[in-house]
């Protein structure tokens, strides 16, 4: 029996962008069984092109205030898994998927199941518009019945298992949502997919399918580090990077995993102060402090 796919999409105030999003997704090659649209109190017109073009086309989850991508993602989630959803396609409404992207997700998850693998979750290949690899999953390195990385496993099916992706194309199950909760709506932004991942392949791993092909037209591209980062106004979302950095690594690789990244973020401050750049290292203190008691509770949906 075919699984129900509801793709979840998550904005807050890049109407445009959102609407090049929906566009793909209603392209798709293998269509969509629903469409989650969480709109975090988008104040740019985006109520309204929702309300007009897409009314009977996507469930319109309006937020009261702007709750972040990880709170966007647990409403969005919660609200596909109590409609009935088998599957749970997640992105940012800046992502451009591909015609027959979320197609081979799913023939990748089928070639799976013929082998008796039940996947954490499926992710997407992504580039940036100029054709760069970007937010490259991190590669589980769990070994194999000799004693090496088993990573390897499945290159000629177009497949490498990893252990983190982020929220720009990821296929979950209802099972694993039903079994491992939501994602954690407190961590507001930046984080929460790699919490969130890490959480669902902490028994198997997940696996980058290397044909679902999307990309990803990213406001800031590369790497999300407060050394470079121009923006004044984005420079306080790194408090919230360094928090949850911190709680992920507690949680799932340990408190001395945790110790030292929270030590490189204070060596980082201590370079920033010396350097005159004392606002961007107090970002980071803060971000330390607040991680050491940061302590979120998973969310779970109610059984249909």
């Amino acid at each position: 029996m075919k699984p129900s796919v509801w793709a979840v999409v998550v904005t807050w105030n890049r109407r445009a962008l959102l609407e090049q999003c929906l566009a793909h997704l209603i392209a798709q090659t293998r269509h969509c069984d629903g469409l989650v649209v969480v709109d975090n109190a988008s104040d740019d017109g985006t109520a309204e092109m929702l309300a007009d073009a897409w009314a009977g086309q996507a469930m319109v989850v309006r937020m009261p205030v702007n709750t972040g991508g990880a709170g966007g993602f647990n409403a969005g989630i919660r609200a596909a898994i109590e409609a009935g959803a088998d599957r749970v396609w997640l992105m940012d409404d800046d992502v451009l998927a591909a015609p027959d992207a979320l197609e081979a997700l799913l023939a990748a998850e089928a070639g799976l199941a013929d082998e008796g693998v039940v996947p954490a979750f499926l992710c997407s290949s992504v580039r940036s518009p100029e054709g760069h690899l970007t937010n490259t999953p991190e590669i589980d390195r769990r070994w194999n019945v000799l004693g090496y990385p088993d990573w390897g496993e499945r290159l000629e099916q177009g497949m490498i298992p990893v252990r983190q992706a982020t929220f720009v194309s990821v296929l979950v199950s209802r099972a694993a949502v039903m079994r491992h909760g939501l994602p954690l709506a407190p961590m507001f932004i930046w984080g929460d997919d790699t919490e969130y991942t890490l959480r669902l392949s902490r028994d198997e791993p997940g696996y980058l399918v290397a044909a679902s092909r999307v990309e990803h037209v990213r406001a800031a591209p590369g790497r999300l580090t407060i050394e470079t980062e121009p923006d004044a106004r984005r420079e306080r979302l790194h408090r919230y990077l360094t928090r949850n950095v911190i709680l992920a690594k507690r949680r799932h690789e340990g408190r001395r995993s945790a110790l030292r990244y929270a030590a490189s973020r204070l060596r980082l401050a201590g370079r920033l102060a010396l350097g005159g750049r004392w606002r961007k290292a107090g970002v980071l203190v803060a971000g330390v402090v607040d991680g050491a008691r940061f302590d979120p509770e998973v969310e779970h949906c109610r059984p249909s």
